[in-house]
């Protein structure tokens, strides 16, 4: 199918294409006008999430994840109201509100309404349910009594297909939706009763914000209660590991580890410091002693042996070595001051002792040696200090040995102390900024749960404007898209050759001319078959003109694939056309309803054969006819020859070959099969010449003549003139 095939269809069918939408547009309108009135309430609830969270969040998130966090907030609020429990809640509150009513309201419910409830609930039933003047406490009655058991009239109403408390019914007429990109949503319902439309719109309003604040209210205190518990376990554990570093630090008489390490080891460098600075000292005052010694006579040197002096130099070392560790360990003044005045006295006795010692064992003449044996007591007694030094010194050494072998692995063992308390501390930290950002968020929820109703709903005093003449619109429309859908798939399906441009193509052959299909309805399918047949012979005798053969005589064969094509009946019809433009014509058939017969001029005469053995070889037509009834066929300007269905019957080759055309008739109601294509190629084999066989389509619709006869209906004088120019022409 092509384009102008899909526009003559459309032109055909064009009447019904404004035809049946419109019928069913007219329809639509009268059957809308029946439809019960509706009434609408509606409301406005502000929720702040739109500048909420962009306040609050401008420093943290990009503006895309802004918008997608407003934007699933807002899918929440619109699945909390259709929610199934919001729904049932809405509808269990519209029935208490009805069975409270003792008659019709109209601002509540109207009269059909009214009888419509107390027919559907017993008078027993309602005493049940109802309590006087108390909405709330009804609503849980009912809510009860729908759950005491499987099957009551309560749930009935609530799941049934209809009225006014079926969830379906609530969810299919309810509209939620956000106002554009506002903070505002926008909440409307439509009822054929306007009260309760109005109702409707307040309980859902109200049932939603508590649900909602609940939802979320809930959702933030389990979190906050969770930080608070997991807070006070984190507390706990930091408690404990500060309570273990602190025994730890008592038992080991730990103030601050760093610092007391840190000091012990300066004061351990110090001590090894002053003790080879002292040893250093001390070896040079026993080196200055002895040269002194040896500078001495014998009796002076004999002072070194003397047990007295000994026993005041040990006496003075043992000052002078707790002198040094008074000062070593930061003893007070008090302690040290007294050693000091003993010390200092006890130096002022040895050296009175060796004076008198030596003014007892020399003369005058010695005064030199005086100088010798000062130098030597100093030197001596510095000796002795700087050796109570280094015995100082040394003790400090092995104390300072005992402490670092203490404090090794004392610093391993705090430094797993700390971390677990560190580790713990951390946790802890964590956690309380967990607590911190949950009750920020939960005070944020609270204020974001703020939803306001800022329209109240309103009574419908008018009801919604009729949808009627939008619905026909609609409906004349999707009648033509159908329609056409319709024809488009129709014509797409047909695959049939219907027509000359679809044989031509299919087939492959050059068409003849065509004769219209019977329609008794049709009172121009006689003008339409005249004109095609003066059609056929225009071209019949264009074609032998443009033979090279000058007979006066011509072989026309008529053909076919199979039966029932119409053979006969059209190659009569030709004979007799030829007949009526004063041609001789000779037709022969073998249809067994054909007589032989011949008009009164003999200038057309019909005659029958039959098949014989004889048929296949046969070379003319004078060889398929008794010799009896053989005539001589030169006597005719056309012999139009009738050869049976080439499926049941075997082709006559020669007479093919022979004849200067054939016509194949072809059944444009069919479609053309593999067996059609390969009888055609034997055909054409036949004829040597392939230019010697044309298409005749037969059964052909009139509304697919259109490009051969015209769209308009011609007059019988117009189709006499087209038959008068064309014997003109012959």
């Amino acid at each position: 199918m092509n384009f102008t095939h899909f526009k003559q269809s459309l032109g055909r069918n064009l009447k019904w294409l404004i035809l049946f939408p419109s019928l069913i547009a007219v329809l639509v309108y009268f059957l809308a006008n029946r439809l019960p009135l509706e009434y609408s309430s509606s409301t406005s609830l502000y929720t702040g999430l739109s500048s909420e969270n962009n306040s609050s969040a401008a420093d943290e998130q990009s503006t895309s994840n802004e918008n997608l966090t407003v934007n699933n907030a807002f899918d929440n609020l619109l699945a909390t109201i259709r929610s199934k429990q919001t729904i049932n809640e809405v509808a269990i509150n519209l029935l208490a509100q009805h069975l409270m009513l003792e008659q019709s309201d109209p601002a509540i419910l109207g009269q059909d309404g009214f009888d419509k409830i107390r027919g559907i609930v017993s008078a027993e039933n309602r005493t049940q349910l109802v309590v006087a003047n108390n909405l709330s406490a009804t609503a849980d009655k009912i809510s009860k009594f729908k759950n005491s058991n499987g099957d009551n009239i309560i749930l009935q109403l609530l799941n049934s297909d209809n009225g006014y408390y079926s969830s379906e019914v609530i969810n299919n007429n309810l509209t939620a939706e956000r106002k554009a990109t506002s903070d505002f949503l926008d909440i409307s319902y439509k009822s054929n009763d306007p009260g309760v439309a109005l109702w409707t719109v307040r309980f859902l309003s109200e049932s939603f914000i508590n649900r909602y604040r609940l939802l979320k209210g809930k959702e933030s205190i389990d979190v906050v209660k969770w930080f608070e518990a997991s807070l006070n376990e984190a507390k706990e554990n930091l408690n404990q590991s500060e309570n273990k570093l602190k025994d730890f630090g008592i038992r080991n008489k730990i103030i601050n580890y760093y610092e007391q390490a840190k000091f012990i080891a300066a004061e351990k460098e110090n001590n090894e410091t002053d003790y080879y600075k002292e040893l250093m000292n001390y070896e040079a005052k026993k080196r200055g002693v002895a040269l002194l010694e040896d500078k001495m006579e014998s009796r002076e040197v004999s002072l070194k042996n003397n047990d007295e002096l000994n026993k005041m130099r040990k006496e003075l070392g043992v000052l002078n070595e707790k002198i040094e560790k008074s000062k070593l360990y930061g003893n007070p003044i008090t302690v040290i001051q007294p050693l000091t005045v003993k010390a200092n006295k006890l130096k002022k006795e040895i050296q009175l002792y060796v004076l008198q010692y030596y003014s007892l064992n020399n003369t005058i003449e010695s005064v030199p040696q005086n100088n010798v044996l000062n130098k030597w007591l100093d030197v001596a007694l510095s000796a002795d200090e700087s050796e109570a030094k280094i015995k100082v010194c040394l003790e400090r050494r092995k104390e300072f040995d005992k402490q670092y072998a203490q404090y090794s692995p004392i610093g391993m063992a705090l430094g797993q102390l700390e971390r677990e308390v560190d580790v713990a501390e951390k946790q802890y930290l964590e956690i309380l900024h967990g607590l911190h950002l949950a009750k920020l968020r939960q005070q944020n929820i609270q204020m974001s749960n703020n939803l306001q109703v800022m329209d109240n709903p309103a009574y419908p005093v008018n009801p919604i404007p009729s949808q009627r003449i939008p619905l026909a619109i609609v409906s004349f429309l999707a009648g033509f898209f159908l329609l056409l859908a319709l024809i488009f798939v129709c014509e797409m399906l047909d695959s049939s050759l219907r027509d000359i441009e679809t044989a031509e193509a299919i087939t492959g052959l050059k068409v003849f001319s065509a004769l219209p299909k019977v329609n008794k309805s049709n009172l121009n399918v006689a003008r339409i078959e005249n004109t095609l047949l003066d059609y056929a012979v225009s071209n019949l005798k264009i074609e032998l003109d443009n033979s090279p053969d000058t007979a006066n005589n011509y072989l026309i064969t008529v053909i076919s694939n199979r039966e029932q094509e119409g053979k006969t009946y059209a190659a009569q019809k030709l004979a007799e056309k030829l007949y009526e433009l004063d041609y001789s014509v000779l037709f022969i058939s073998n249809d067994e309803r054909i007589d032989d017969s011949e008009t009164d001029d003999r200038k057309f005469r019909i005659m029958r054969y039959d098949i014989t053995s004889k048929f296949f070889s046969a070379k003319n037509e004078q060889n398929l006819l008794p010799e009896f009834s053989r005539t001589n066929h030169e006597a005719y300007n056309f012999v139009i020859l009738e050869i049976p269905a080439i499926s049941v019957n075997a082709i006559p080759n020669q007479l093919i070959r022979n004849s200067r055309l054939s016509l194949m008739m072809l059944d444009a109601r069919r479609t053309w099969t593999s067996s059609d294509k390969y009888i055609l190629n034997l055909f054409q084999r036949a004829s040597v010449n392939n230019n010697n066989i044309m298409l005749w389509l037969n059964f052909v619709k009139p509304k697919n003549l259109v490009n051969l006869v015209g769209e308009e209906p011609k007059k019988r004088a117009i189709a006499a003139g087209v038959s008068t120019s064309i014997a003109a022409l012959i």
